[in-house]
């Protein structure tokens, strides 16, 4: 069963760990104090006469990745300069393949786009960002420098003598996430997220005001752990904010959440199709259990062979049904429940999950009727968001409470009632759907090592 995200795998004794992911954001432009590029450790020019005024910064977390904007007001108090600053970034290196926490980075001076540049940095001073577990089990007593990396995404901007400057950058990054597990059972950490705004202090003097604010978009507000303890307050129920005056950020002022969201699956070794595209598993998510499955058979209208409904079942997000009819409004699937059971909720991937790209040049379900049993119906509205994580647990799909209805699903019928337009084409695709049943009691089951 796949774990992470990416598929990057390293084998720790009798364990798979999935290292996809395992960094975290830290990140502030600016840089680090001392050091050249030619010893590994990146080092900023001009920032030490520079102020600045405003900084306000909004991260807005979604299921696998938060999307992060932030904006500067910045004042050069000396003499005309071209000032030379970073954005780090960490990442890790598997088998000499580079993978990257900052996605889709860009930075703007003054309503402009600036080009920038990777250089190489020195990750040690960073390793405390990376899980532990994630530094003992990967290097296997090896020295975790080895597979850490820390790239600045550096950039020249001119300010002339005096000149103030708005600064824009915008980011994707990926939530620190590793699990790990005995033969096909998984234990999955919470994910985190962490902007550093220590990094800002190469600046001139304090920033002056300050905003942050963290907006839970498709996570749930109620379970995160927002740090440093004491800052933010609840501004609404999907949003925290910190505000500041004259700060010179220390580590202590560093922003890290995390989205308690820590499960565990166990795979149904009772089932005699052991293997990833047939295989059903237990998932404890205390105080709730769910037993997670493809257990139902599928029908659509006459889609193309490749584009068939059964792609939605074999667990691979590469492979989709497609709707006969572009965007595909009023089409949809039949899932035929064997044997009938009490369905909670679904889990799906409402578009061509292949990877980003493909899922954004192509439409997207926007709403989605779902019938149970041929009744009971509701319509759901669905966020527009890639999820990066694989299909071999919840955390690859959107869930979908099943509207009530009495007894045991014998079928669920889902309808495409609208769509998110794609770039390129208005194709609408489904890659996977899961059934979930809630579980009344914890399961009575073991792993693998019990």
């Amino acid at each position: 069963m796949k774990l992470g995200r990416l598929s990057i795998c390293a084998v720790v004794g009798a364990f798979l760990w999935a290292l996809a992911g395992a960094t975290q954001l830290f990140a502030n432009w600016g840089g680090e104090s001392g050091g050249s590029v030619a010893t590994g450790t990146f080092r900023p020019v001009g920032t030490g006469q520079v102020e600045v005024l405003e900084e306000d910064l909004t991260i807005r977390l979604y299921r696998d990745r938060a999307k992060v904007e932030v904006n500067y007001l910045l004042r050069n108090a000396g003499g005309g300069i071209d000032v030379k600053a970073g954005f780090p970034s960490l990442g890790v290196k598997v088998e000499d393949e580079p993978h990257r926490e900052i996605e889709d980075y860009s930075i703007l001076a003054d309503g402009k786009l600036v080009p920038f540049r990777r250089e190489r940095g020195d990750p040690t001073p960073y390793k405390r960002l990376f899980e532990k577990d994630f530094v003992d089990n990967v290097t296997n007593g090896e020295d975790a420098s080895s597979i850490m990396m820390l790239e600045w995404l550096v950039s020249n901007v001119h300010f002339e003598s005096g000149e103030s400057k708005q600064i824009q950058i915008r980011y994707e990054s990926l939530y620190a996430y590793s699990a790990g597990g005995l033969s096909l059972d998984a234990d999955f950490l919470d994910d985190r997220f962490a902007y550093l705004l220590s990094t800002a202090a190469t600046w001139r003097g304090p920033i002056r005001e300050g905003r942050v604010t963290i907006q839970a978009v498709t996570v749930d507000a109620n379970r995160l752990t927002i740090l440093p303890r004491g800052r933010f307050y609840r501004a609404n129920k999907d949003t925290y904010v910190w505000k500041f005056h004259d700060l010179k950020p220390t580590v202590e002022d560093d922003i890290r959440v995390i989205l308690n969201n820590h499960f565990s699956t166990i795979f149904n070794y009772g089932d005699s199709r052991q293997e990833e595209a047939d295989g059903s598993w237990y998932s404890f998510e205390a105080p709730k259990y769910y037993f997670d499955s493809h257990n139902y058979s599928v029908q659509d209208n006459d889609s193309e062979a490749a584009y068939s409904a059964a792609n939605v079942r074999d667990f691979d997000r590469k492979t989709e049904w497609r709707a006969m009819h572009a965007p595909g409004l009023g089409e949809g699937l039949k899932l035929r429940i064997k044997p009938p059971a009490h369905i909670s909720q679904i889990g799906i991937v409402p578009g061509c999950g292949e990877d980003k790209q493909a899922w954004y040049s192509h439409s997207r379900i926007k709403e989605l009727e779902i019938g149970v049993n041929g009744k009971y119906t509701a319509s759901i509205n669905l966020p527009d968001e890639y999820i990066s994580f694989s299909t071999g647990s919840w955390k690859g799909y959107e869930l979908i409470d099943l509207p009530a209805y009495p007894g045991d699903a014998t079928e669920i019928q889902l309808t495409i009632r609208s769509v998110y337009p794609g770039s390129k084409d208005q194709v609408t695709c489904i890659s996977e759907i899961l059934l979930r049943q809630r579980l009344k009691t914890k399961p009575n089951v073991h792993g693998a090592g019990m």
